[in-house]
Protein backbone atom coordinates (compact mmCIF):
# COMPACT_ATOMS: atom_id res chain seq x y z
CA UNK A 1 0.00 0.00 0.00
CA UNK A 2 1.49 3.68 -1.24
CA UNK A 3 2.67 5.80 1.80
CA UNK A 4 0.34 8.53 3.12
CA UNK A 5 1.24 11.81 1.82
CA UNK A 6 0.74 15.41 3.56
CA UNK A 7 0.57 18.55 1.59
CA UNK A 8 0.24 22.49 2.11
CA UNK A 9 -2.47 24.07 0.60
CA UNK A 10 -1.95 27.42 -1.48
CA UNK A 11 -4.38 29.27 0.41
CA UNK A 12 -3.83 32.43 2.40
CA UNK A 13 -4.37 31.70 6.05
CA UNK A 14 -2.95 32.77 9.45
CA UNK A 15 -1.22 29.30 9.74
CA UNK A 16 -0.40 26.70 6.76
CA UNK A 17 -3.48 24.41 6.19
CA UNK A 18 -2.33 20.78 5.53
CA UNK A 19 -3.90 17.85 3.92
CA UNK A 20 -2.89 14.04 4.02
CA UNK A 21 -3.98 11.73 1.16
CA UNK A 22 -3.83 7.80 1.60
CA UNK A 23 -3.41 6.43 -1.72
CA UNK A 24 -5.34 3.76 -2.63
CA UNK A 25 -3.22 0.95 -4.93
CA UNK A 26 -5.03 2.49 -8.15
CA UNK A 27 -3.94 5.86 -8.80
CA UNK A 28 -7.57 6.65 -10.32
CA UNK A 29 -9.41 5.11 -7.83
CA UNK A 30 -11.90 7.68 -6.64
CA UNK A 31 -10.51 9.70 -3.66
CA UNK A 32 -13.01 10.53 -0.31
CA UNK A 33 -11.95 14.13 1.29
CA UNK A 34 -12.87 14.31 4.63
CA UNK A 35 -13.81 17.58 5.92
CA UNK A 36 -13.86 17.52 9.42
CA UNK A 37 -16.91 18.60 11.99
CA UNK A 38 -16.57 21.46 14.13
CA UNK A 39 -13.47 21.37 16.96
CA UNK A 40 -12.39 18.18 15.42
CA UNK A 41 -8.53 18.06 13.90
CA UNK A 42 -7.39 16.20 11.08
CA UNK A 43 -5.83 13.54 12.53
CA UNK A 44 -8.91 12.35 14.51
CA UNK A 45 -9.43 10.89 11.07
CA UNK A 46 -6.29 8.59 10.58
CA UNK A 47 -8.37 4.98 10.98
CA UNK A 48 -11.18 6.24 8.82
CA UNK A 49 -8.73 7.15 6.42
CA UNK A 50 -6.38 4.31 6.88
CA UNK A 51 -9.77 1.47 6.79
CA UNK A 52 -10.60 3.29 3.37
CA UNK A 53 -7.44 2.86 1.67
CA UNK A 54 -7.46 -0.95 2.48
CA UNK A 55 -10.86 -0.86 0.78
CA UNK A 56 -9.15 -0.04 -2.22
CA UNK A 57 -10.90 3.97 -2.60
CA UNK A 58 -8.17 6.52 -1.95
CA UNK A 59 -8.64 9.08 1.43
CA UNK A 60 -7.54 12.49 2.24
CA UNK A 61 -8.44 14.82 5.35
CA UNK A 62 -7.82 18.48 5.10
CA UNK A 63 -7.36 20.20 8.12
CA UNK A 64 -9.90 23.24 9.56
CA UNK A 65 -8.79 27.02 10.45
CA UNK A 66 -8.26 27.31 14.36
CA UNK A 67 -7.66 23.37 14.89
CA UNK A 68 -4.65 22.47 13.10
CA UNK A 69 -1.39 20.47 13.77
CA UNK A 70 1.11 23.56 13.40
CA UNK A 71 0.63 26.57 15.85
CA UNK A 72 -1.59 28.40 14.79
CA UNK A 73 -3.20 31.23 16.27
CA UNK A 74 -6.38 30.64 17.83
CA UNK A 75 -9.78 31.95 16.82
CA UNK A 76 -10.30 35.37 18.47
CA UNK A 77 -11.14 38.98 17.84
CA UNK A 78 -7.77 39.38 15.90
CA UNK A 79 -8.53 36.08 14.29
CA UNK A 80 -11.73 35.83 12.65
CA UNK A 81 -13.11 33.81 9.59
CA UNK A 82 -16.74 32.40 8.19
CA UNK A 83 -18.51 29.86 6.79
CA UNK A 84 -17.08 31.85 3.52
CA UNK A 85 -13.47 31.11 4.39
CA UNK A 86 -14.14 27.64 5.26
CA UNK A 87 -15.61 26.96 2.07
CA UNK A 88 -12.67 28.51 0.29
CA UNK A 89 -10.20 26.20 1.91
CA UNK A 90 -12.33 23.23 0.74
CA UNK A 91 -11.86 24.67 -2.81
CA UNK A 92 -7.82 24.64 -1.98
CA UNK A 93 -8.44 21.32 -0.92
CA UNK A 94 -10.04 19.62 -4.10
CA UNK A 95 -7.42 21.24 -5.96
CA UNK A 96 -4.61 19.97 -4.18
CA UNK A 97 -6.31 16.10 -4.54
CA UNK A 98 -6.68 17.13 -7.97
CA UNK A 99 -3.23 17.18 -8.40
CA UNK A 100 -1.76 14.63 -6.08
CA UNK A 101 -4.26 12.27 -8.46
CA UNK A 102 -4.93 13.50 -11.65
CA UNK A 103 -7.52 11.58 -13.50
CA UNK A 104 -9.50 10.35 -10.23
CA UNK A 105 -12.47 11.09 -9.14
CA UNK A 106 -12.95 13.64 -6.43
CA UNK A 107 -15.55 13.43 -3.70
CA UNK A 108 -15.50 15.45 -0.32
CA UNK A 109 -16.82 13.73 2.79
CA UNK A 110 -18.14 15.93 5.16
CA UNK A 111 -18.77 15.29 8.94
CA UNK A 112 -21.49 17.61 10.57
CA UNK A 113 -20.32 21.11 9.44
CA UNK A 114 -18.20 19.64 7.31
CA UNK A 115 -21.58 18.74 5.46
CA UNK A 116 -22.52 22.07 5.37
CA UNK A 117 -19.08 23.10 3.60
CA UNK A 118 -19.51 20.96 1.26
CA UNK A 119 -22.46 21.18 0.18
CA UNK A 120 -21.95 25.24 -0.35
CA UNK A 121 -18.68 24.27 -2.09
CA UNK A 122 -20.31 21.73 -4.81
CA UNK A 123 -23.56 24.51 -5.65
CA UNK A 124 -20.47 26.77 -6.07
CA UNK A 125 -18.56 25.16 -7.98
CA UNK A 126 -19.74 21.44 -9.25
CA UNK A 127 -17.97 21.37 -12.07
CA UNK A 128 -14.36 20.46 -9.38
CA UNK A 129 -16.43 17.87 -7.33
CA UNK A 130 -17.52 14.21 -8.88
CA UNK A 131 -20.39 13.75 -5.89
CA UNK A 132 -21.03 14.51 -1.82
CA UNK A 133 -21.13 12.28 0.89
CA UNK A 134 -22.45 13.79 4.25
CA UNK A 135 -22.05 11.69 7.33
CA UNK A 136 -23.53 12.63 10.44
CA UNK A 137 -24.30 16.15 9.06
CA UNK A 138 -27.61 17.77 9.01
CA UNK A 139 -30.28 20.84 8.92
CA UNK A 140 -29.50 23.22 11.71
CA UNK A 141 -32.74 25.05 10.84
CA UNK A 142 -34.97 25.30 14.29
CA UNK A 143 -38.06 24.13 12.75
CA UNK A 144 -36.63 20.48 12.48
CA UNK A 145 -35.60 20.51 15.82
CA UNK A 146 -38.10 22.19 17.86
CA UNK A 147 -38.01 25.89 19.86
CA UNK A 148 -35.53 24.94 22.37
CA UNK A 149 -32.97 24.76 19.65
CA UNK A 150 -33.33 28.51 18.37
CA UNK A 151 -32.79 29.50 22.15
CA UNK A 152 -29.77 27.55 22.26
CA UNK A 153 -28.34 28.14 19.05
CA UNK A 154 -28.79 32.03 19.43
CA UNK A 155 -27.36 31.69 22.68
CA UNK A 156 -24.09 30.36 21.45
CA UNK A 157 -24.26 33.39 18.67
CA UNK A 158 -24.59 35.83 21.46
CA UNK A 159 -21.79 34.54 23.50
CA UNK A 160 -19.22 34.37 20.50
CA UNK A 161 -20.28 37.84 19.88
CA UNK A 162 -19.57 38.95 23.25
CA UNK A 163 -16.51 36.91 24.10
CA UNK A 164 -15.18 37.33 20.68
CA UNK A 165 -15.00 33.33 19.91
CA UNK A 166 -17.06 30.71 21.43
CA UNK A 167 -15.34 28.89 24.11
CA UNK A 168 -16.91 25.50 23.15
CA UNK A 169 -13.74 23.64 24.29
CA UNK A 170 -15.07 24.82 28.27
CA UNK A 171 -19.28 24.11 27.58
CA UNK A 172 -18.46 20.23 26.01
CA UNK A 173 -19.63 21.60 22.42
CA UNK A 174 -17.24 21.91 19.40
CA UNK A 175 -14.10 23.60 20.25
CA UNK A 176 -12.85 26.98 20.28
CA UNK A 177 -14.35 28.26 17.56
CA UNK A 178 -14.45 31.48 15.41
CA UNK A 179 -17.37 33.76 16.11
CA UNK A 180 -17.90 34.65 12.18
CA UNK A 181 -18.48 30.71 11.72
CA UNK A 182 -21.02 30.45 14.51
CA UNK A 183 -22.64 33.64 13.20
CA UNK A 184 -23.32 32.18 9.67
CA UNK A 185 -24.23 28.57 11.70
CA UNK A 186 -26.53 30.24 13.85
CA UNK A 187 -28.34 32.83 11.06
CA UNK A 188 -28.93 29.04 9.28
CA UNK A 189 -30.47 27.93 12.40
CA UNK A 190 -32.72 31.12 13.18
CA UNK A 191 -33.87 31.68 9.19
CA UNK A 192 -33.76 28.08 7.77
CA UNK A 193 -31.36 29.37 4.78
CA UNK A 194 -27.72 28.54 4.31
CA UNK A 195 -26.83 31.90 3.47
CA UNK A 196 -23.64 33.50 3.97
CA UNK A 197 -20.39 35.39 2.33
CA UNK A 198 -20.23 39.27 1.48
CA UNK A 199 -22.28 40.42 -0.31
CA UNK A 200 -24.79 37.50 1.51
CA UNK A 201 -25.60 34.33 -0.98
CA UNK A 202 -28.62 32.01 0.41
CA UNK A 203 -27.03 28.60 -1.22
CA UNK A 204 -30.07 26.85 -0.78
CA UNK A 205 -31.39 27.09 -4.81
CA UNK A 206 -28.26 26.10 -6.28
CA UNK A 207 -28.00 23.38 -3.60
CA UNK A 208 -31.45 22.02 -5.12
CA UNK A 209 -30.22 22.61 -8.88
CA UNK A 210 -27.05 20.09 -8.24
CA UNK A 211 -27.45 17.06 -10.56
CA UNK A 212 -24.38 14.97 -8.53
CA UNK A 213 -24.71 11.83 -6.68
CA UNK A 214 -25.18 12.52 -3.35
CA UNK A 215 -24.75 10.28 -0.29
CA UNK A 216 -26.41 10.82 3.04
CA UNK A 217 -25.45 8.80 6.17
CA UNK A 218 -27.01 8.85 9.29
CA UNK A 219 -26.78 7.35 12.64
CA UNK A 220 -29.04 6.03 15.15
CA UNK A 221 -28.79 7.30 18.30
CA UNK A 222 -26.90 10.40 17.02
CA UNK A 223 -27.97 13.35 19.47
CA UNK A 224 -25.92 15.92 17.24
CA UNK A 225 -27.26 14.35 13.98
CA UNK A 226 -30.85 13.00 14.38
CA UNK A 227 -32.29 11.17 11.59
CA UNK A 228 -34.57 14.73 11.24
CA UNK A 229 -32.06 16.90 10.86
CA UNK A 230 -29.81 14.58 8.47
CA UNK A 231 -33.22 13.94 6.26
CA UNK A 232 -33.77 17.66 5.92
CA UNK A 233 -30.28 18.08 4.48
CA UNK A 234 -30.55 15.72 1.88
CA UNK A 235 -33.94 17.19 1.74
CA UNK A 236 -32.61 20.23 0.00
CA UNK A 237 -30.44 18.36 -3.16
CA UNK A 238 -33.89 18.15 -4.98
CA UNK A 239 -32.26 17.25 -8.55
CA UNK A 240 -29.64 15.15 -7.10
CA UNK A 241 -28.96 11.37 -7.05
CA UNK A 242 -29.29 11.04 -3.45
CA UNK A 243 -28.85 7.54 -1.58
CA UNK A 244 -29.83 7.22 2.23
CA UNK A 245 -28.81 5.16 4.78
CA UNK A 246 -29.58 5.04 8.75
CA UNK A 247 -27.04 2.97 10.43
CA UNK A 248 -26.81 1.30 13.84
CA UNK A 249 -23.04 1.73 14.82
CA UNK A 250 -21.76 -0.21 17.63
CA UNK A 251 -20.27 3.29 19.26
CA UNK A 252 -20.81 5.25 22.16
CA UNK A 253 -21.19 8.11 20.38
CA UNK A 254 -22.44 7.32 17.22
CA UNK A 255 -21.22 11.15 16.02
CA UNK A 256 -18.19 10.68 16.15
CA UNK A 257 -17.13 6.96 17.24
CA UNK A 258 -18.34 6.34 13.37
CA UNK A 259 -14.92 7.40 12.12
CA UNK A 260 -12.83 5.76 14.61
CA UNK A 261 -13.15 2.83 16.61
CA UNK A 262 -12.96 -0.60 14.82
CA UNK A 263 -16.82 -1.96 14.93
CA UNK A 264 -18.15 0.93 13.39
CA UNK A 265 -16.04 1.45 10.96
CA UNK A 266 -16.96 -2.13 9.98
CA UNK A 267 -20.40 -1.13 9.60
CA UNK A 268 -19.12 2.26 7.74
CA UNK A 269 -16.30 1.39 5.45
CA UNK A 270 -18.35 -0.80 2.98
CA UNK A 271 -21.21 1.37 2.35
CA UNK A 272 -18.83 4.70 1.71
CA UNK A 273 -16.30 2.38 -0.33
CA UNK A 274 -18.93 0.78 -2.27
CA UNK A 275 -20.87 4.41 -3.03
CA UNK A 276 -17.68 5.84 -4.03
CA UNK A 277 -16.55 3.40 -6.89
CA UNK A 278 -20.21 3.73 -8.32
CA UNK A 279 -20.17 7.42 -8.18
CA UNK A 280 -16.86 7.76 -9.37
CA UNK A 281 -17.31 6.20 -12.82
CA UNK A 282 -19.45 7.95 -15.50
Amino acid sequence: MPEPVTAVLDRPTPAPLELTLHPAADPVAPVLLVVPAMGMRASFYTPLLGALADAGVAAAVTELRGHQARPAPPPGRRHDHGYDDLVGDLGAAVETVRELRPGAPVLPLGHSLGGHLCAAFAARRPDRVDGLALVASGSVDWRVWGPGHLLRTQAVVAAASLLGHFPGDRVGFAGREARGQMRDWGRWARTGRLAFGTPRVDHGPSIAALPLPVLGIGFERDTLAPPASTAALLDMFAAAEVTRHLLDVPARRPHVGWAREPGALAVVVPVLAGWARGAGRP
